[in-house]
């Protein structure tokens, strides 16, 4: 589960991998919601997209490539393209009390804990009529 989010980053040529947003994710100490942060320098609030589900968080977008005909790079160490980051979470979240903030290059979504389930509840076993186990 945090493989992903353990694995240091090798520098990668332009063009060939894209962009990969790096990512905290920690449980605050009241521990009724998880917050995930992402560094997304250079981008605009309208060029993301955040999707929120039971136990997975996806980001997607594109740090493009900033191009001028008046420039002549000598090298170039910053990764662009288009990116799609999926965190797997350790809990069940509720997407419709997720926030997401976004300021000074950093998105932070907050996400509220789902209710938890009868840890056990008792299920009915029937059979049929004829007499024969039910399987």
């Amino acid at each position: 589960m945090f493989a992903d989010a353990c694995t240091p980053r090798a520098p990668r040529p332009i063009g060939k991998h894209g962009y990969c947003p790096p990512a905290d994710v920690f449980y605050e100490a009241a521990g009724d919601e998880v917050v995930v942060r992402f560094e997304l320098p250079g981008l605009e609030r309208d060029e993301i997209n955040l999707f929120v589900e039971r136990r997975e968080l996806l980001v997607r977008g594109e740090r493009r490539f900033p191009v001028a005909e008046s420039r002549s790079y000598q090298q170039v160490e910053l990764d662009y393209g288009s990116f799609e980051r999926r965190i797997r979470l350790a809990v069940d979240v509720d997407p419709d009390k997720t926030v997401a903030t976004y300021d000074h290059g950093i998105l932070e979504v907050r996400l509220a804990l789902a209710p938890v389930e009868t840890a056990s509840r008792q299920v009915p076993i029937t059979c049929d009529d004829d007499g024969e186990e039910a399987g």
